[in-house]
């Protein structure tokens, strides 16, 4: 038996739960705002011979404001997805969206995030997705920071406003030179090895793979291997709200 409730706020209790667990479980226990799954197997040592298999469900998760269609809808759109957990006032940052949010930013991000990609063995896909869970215990910072991974991007508060960036290239509308600077000229003549590498690789959330942390294709400059002495070095990331190879290579190359 597979009950599911979605998390509204009037939901009720699972009735069959109620009359089946000798008042354990009562009509008080709604569950509200919480998505939730109550399960019975009938037990059979033929079926199940080493106890209860492990149940997997794959969910689509929040729904999101868009202010594009000004509809709030389900989305695995990063930008959309970043812009509410910074505006969640039960376990985001609760700004105030009319007021705390640039809204041409996150709008042209959000753009950025569904442009269609070829890929190389045909088909499109979008340039950015956003799949995964955090905890909420986690910092606000470091939530914010998984979640950027799925885009190359940054969440940028300056004047009491965030700006949300996708990963793009920006034309500049500012043009900087010398009466500009407030100090003078420091040169960094070198960088680190433990600071420097050619090639990247990492592990993202694979879809074909049931979401599992899989490798994906490394990214390799043979240019800057060969700048490097021909010595390969490799940096690991980590693409915690990625699903797919092909997109996690983008933003490796990035």
């Amino acid at each position: 038996r597979v009950k599911i409730k979605l998390g509204t706020a009037d939901q009720t209790a699972f009735s069959e739960l109620v009359s089946e667990s000798d008042g354990n479980w009562t009509s008080n226990h709604r569950l509200r705002g919480r998505a939730c799954v109550y399960l019975r197997f009938e037990y059979d040592q033929d079926v199940f011979p080493n106890g209860l298999p492990n149940i997997h469900f794959q969910v689509r998760g929040k729904k999101v404001y868009d202010p594009r269609t000004e509809t709030t809808v389900w989305s695995a759109n990063p930008a959309l997805c970043i812009a509410d957990y910074i505006t969640n006032t039960k376990y985001g940052l609760g700004a105030t969206y009319a007021t705390e949010i640039d809204e041409d930013s996150l709008v042209a991000s959000a753009n950025i995030c569904d442009e269609n990609v070829n890929l190389a063995d045909g088909g499109t896909e979008d340039r950015y997705q956003c799949h995964g869970v955090f905890e909420t215990n986690a910092t606000p910072q470091d939530i914010i920071n998984a979640l950027l991974t799925s885009m190359a991007g940054k969440a940028i508060f300056t004047g009491g406003v965030w700006r949300i960036l996708a990963g793009a290239y920006y034309t500049p509308t500012v043009t900087f030179d010398e009466d500009d600077l407030r100090d003078g000229f420091k040169v960094q003549t070198l960088v680190s090895r433990r600071e420097n590498f050619n090639c990247v690789k990492g592990v993202f959330n694979s879809a074909v793979d049931n979401y599992v942390a899989t490798d994906f294709p490394p990214i390799v400059s043979n240019t800057f291997i060969a700048q490097d002495n021909g010595q390969a070095v490799y940096k690991d990331i980590e693409l915690s709200f990625t699903s797919s190879a092909s997109m996690a290579q983008r933003l490796a190359k990035i």
